[in-house]
């Protein structure tokens, strides 16, 4: 179902009046509504994982991972202390935002949605086609837990690139946050005039590990923590590795390291996390990567998945879906030169314990760079408070 124009705008008058409903509410009572619509959801989920593992292309598993990992940081706690965090400017809620989201990650909703109506900003959300089911899902939870302050929040449904409803979609609004591609988010700047734009676009993200956790004390849980980074959503996000920095280590030199992901970790994740369907144009572009990467350095193959073992060069972009690039470095140093190409469009940066605090001075050091670091195993499970392209998760949501 496809909304047009006219409903699109009743949609956007009735949400942006809400909004005198959700700012009357404390902050406390909005944070126990979150936290309760989160925990309702995660139920209705359980229940209905292999409609969302038709409607995302994952498997069920992923589904209910996927859910569980995101919807658990919805806490009351969690939304106290990001409300806190973000009233301390002392600016007023902006009066409404709309937000347009992508199809590839499908609770990339959640903070999208959570955060503006925790400040009491109200939401009118646009899905993507290719999924529509759990922002549906989410906009009922908000609804049953609390009628009043769920109103605050509602959805429609229309295809990209047209005109006349992006601009009903937008003109409500006083900032339009956006999730895609470069090219959604061009398009949707040239309707937003003088409104704020919130753009969340291309992105891509990688993993570093230290000598530390590669010693035989550490192997084992480095291994299992860059194997949930890299299945996590299949790597079709923008917060999946594509490649993984490994530093000379005389105890597990880079292709052991990869020899060890696959055996140890890739493919016996691949049976409790199983792969989504591959799509046929991923299909091809997978075997094209593939079949370079073999003439490149060295292919590990597994049924669903496959390591690219190169040295530093220029990193070529994989298809997603369980193909990523190992690269041999001397250290952090030599690992940020070599991503210094791709700074602008880096969004995390996973690592190890020991080798963070190195990680995070390379991050407020070079000013190219926007990215987060965070701890490995953990890049696809963002807390609530996480930044976002190198802003706060509620930049844009108050007045300037």
């Amino acid at each position: 179902m496809s909304d047009d124009a006219s409903a699109i705008r009743e949609r956007a008058a009735a949400v942006r009046e809400a909004g005198a409903t959700l700012r009357t509410a404390t902050t406390d009572e909005r944070a126990s509504w979150l936290a309760d619509s989160a925990h309702r959801l995660l139920r209705e989920v359980a229940s209905r994982s292999a409609a969302l593992a038709e409607s995302t292309g994952l498997s069920a598993p992923m589904v209910s991972w996927a859910a569980r990992t995101t919807l658990r940081t919805v806490d009351a706690q969690a939304l106290s202390r990001l409300a806190s965090q973000a009233q301390q400017s002392g600016s007023d809620p902006i009066a409404m935002l709309s937000v347009i989201l992508a199809g590839n990650v499908f609770t990339a909703s959640v903070r999208g949605i959570v955060v503006p109506l925790l400040l009491g900003v109200p939401v009118l959300v646009k899905s993507s086609s290719r999924e529509t089911l759990f922002p549906a899902m989410l906009r009922d939870a908000l609804h049953r837990t609390d009628p009043g302050l769920g109103a605050g929040m509602d959805l429609v449904v229309f295809p990209g690139g047209d005109r006349e409803r992006e601009a009903a979609l937008v003109e409500s609004a006083e900032a339009v946050a956006v999730y895609g591609s470069d090219q959604t988010v061009a398009s949707i700047a040239a309707r937003c005039g003088d409104k704020a734009l919130i753009a969340h676009g291309h992105g891509v993200s990688a993993a570093y590990c230290g000598s530390h956790a590669l010693s035989k004390a550490r192997i084992d849980r480095t291994v299992a923590a860059v194997s949930l980074d890299v299945c996590a959503y299949d790597q079709r996000g923008c917060l999946s590795p594509q490649v993984i920095y490994v530093e000379a280590a005389r105890d597990c030199p880079a292709l052991e390291f990869a020899e060890r992901l696959a055996a140890e970790g890739l493919e016996p994740l691949g049976q409790a996390l199983p792969r989504g369907p591959l799509p046929a144009a991923v299909g091809a572009a997978q075997a094209q990567w593939r079949g370079v990467a073999e003439v490149e350095g060295t292919l590990i193959r597994g049924d669903t998945f496959a390591i690219c073992v190169h040295d530093q060069g220029p990193i070529r972009w994989s298809p997603g879906y369980r193909n990523v690039s190992v690269v041999p470095t001397n250290g952090i140093g030599a690992a940020f030169d070599a991503m210094r190409p791709f700074a602008a469009s880096l969004k995390c940066l996973g690592t190890d314990g020991a080798s963070r605090a190195g990680v995070e001075d390379e991050l407020a050091r070079r000013e190219a760079f926007q990215a987060y670091a965070c701890n490995l195993g953990q890049m696809q499970a963002p807390p609530l408070d996480a930044p976002a392209d190198g802003r706060p998760i509620w930049y844009g949501l108050l007045e300037a």
